[in-house]
């Protein structure tokens, strides 16, 4: 393995230069050996150990544009078969080829389309803290976020979403022995991990309302015509196992907002703020249906036509207002969303949608 990493070290960035940014695939040793010899190493290691019908072990110097960050990727079938989704281990080499790392890392696109890229960083890490607090990690290991030298969105997604590590530097790459052996330890815990958590770690990470609502507003801004609201029907709902809610889709949820051209769904002219995203109007998601009664329909209630628009006092109003000032407006609300509710399969009476707002215990959106 020592010269299979030596030749990605010393040539990959020689080879990119001279591509000019375009993945093409010339057979230079570096492109052999990340391509070719570095995965068929792991795979008869695999083969050995007979477990390589669960893997898939792949190599990437990128698709279209040249990798700033290449990599081997071992990923659990059951789990993902590509470095976009769930999560794996995977060999990294470093930006600036000073050192790489084979890391139990996570697949960050999903998450970015879901929320944004930023967003996505950052719960990324911290679903890798609390991956760590389920594994029984050995001292040598780096744990979390790793240094690439990255000036790549990808590379730093990498960096972020780091669970538990192993470093070679340039000067010193591994032996065989050292290197299967920290392979072998990191494929215990990812093995660990799929046994507890399934196909994602995204229950590792929590979204605060107001995450949430700020999330939306700037999903909504970039939604600039109605065909991509029309598009956005629903999203299956889940439950956070961590705080037992359901989980909405910030997708949906901006689509709504959209449509509703950032105003308030109870009075258009009721003044709000500029928001930082896009200098829109600033306006909350609120799911007409509440969302913590999802258990009573079988048809999802995270869905455009059950989730209005409304400026944040009008939202407070509904979760904590009197019953009798709030009322009247959340009449108002059914009537005008029944027909599209019904639509979606959501079928229920005026009292019964009363009853959900109904006491003094504060309702989930």
């Amino acid at each position: 393995m020592r010269n299979l990493f030596t030749d990605v070290f010393d040539n990959y960035s020689t080879t990119r230069a001279k591509l000019g940014g375009v993945a093409k695939l010339v057979g230079t040793p570096d492109q052999v050996s990340l391509l070719n010899e570095i995965p068929h190493r792991i795979e008869t290691f695999l083969k050995d150990r007979k477990i390589a019908h669960l893997y898939k072990v792949k190599g990437s110097i990128g698709n279209g544009n040249i990798a700033r960050v290449p990599w081997v990727g071992i990923f659990r079938k059951e789990v993902t078969e590509n470095a976009e989704n769930g999560y794996y281990v995977v060999l990294l080499f470093s930006e600036d080829m000073s050192k790489c790392f084979l890391s139990l890392n996570q697949g960050i696109t999903a998450v970015e389309k879901r929320y944004t890229k930023s967003f996505a960083w950052k719960k990324m890490e911290e679903a890798a803290t609390r991956a760590l607090s389920y594994l029984e990690v050995a001292p040598d290991v780096w744990k979390g976020k790793i240094p690439l030298a990255s000036t790549g969105d990808l590379g730093r997604a990498y960096e972020a979403a780091a669970i538990a590590s192993y470093e070679y530097l340039r000067t010193d790459p591994p032996s065989d022995a050292v290197f299967f052996e920290n392979l072998t330890y990191l494929l215990k815990h990812y093995e660990r991990l799929f046994s507890l958590f399934g196909k994602n770690l995204h229950s590792l990470f929590s979204v605060s309302e107001e995450e949430f609502q700020n999330v939306v507003l700037e999903k909504a801004a970039q939604l600039t015509t109605s065909e991509h609201v029309k598009n956005i029907v629903s999203a299956p709902l889940f439950v956070n196992p961590l705080s037992n809610k359901y989980v909405r889709s910030p997708v949906v949820a901006a689509a709504a907002i959209q449509a509703a051209q950032f105003s308030c769904e109870i009075d258009a002219t009721h003044w709000t703020f500029l928001s930082r995203a896009r200098k829109k109007r600033y306006v909350e998601a609120h799911h007409l249906i509440p969302i913590s009664q999802q258990s009573h329909f079988q048809a999802s209630l995270d869905v455009v036509a059950n989730i209005v628009s409304l400026c944040a006092t009008c939202h407070r109003l509904l979760h904590y207002g009197a019953d009798n000032e709030r009322k009247s407006l959340l009449m108002t609300l059914f009537r005008q969303r029944k027909e599209q509710l019904q639509k979606h399969d959501l079928q229920i009476g005026s009292n019964d949608f009363l009853r959900f707002y109904a006491g003094t215990a504060v309702i989930e959106d």
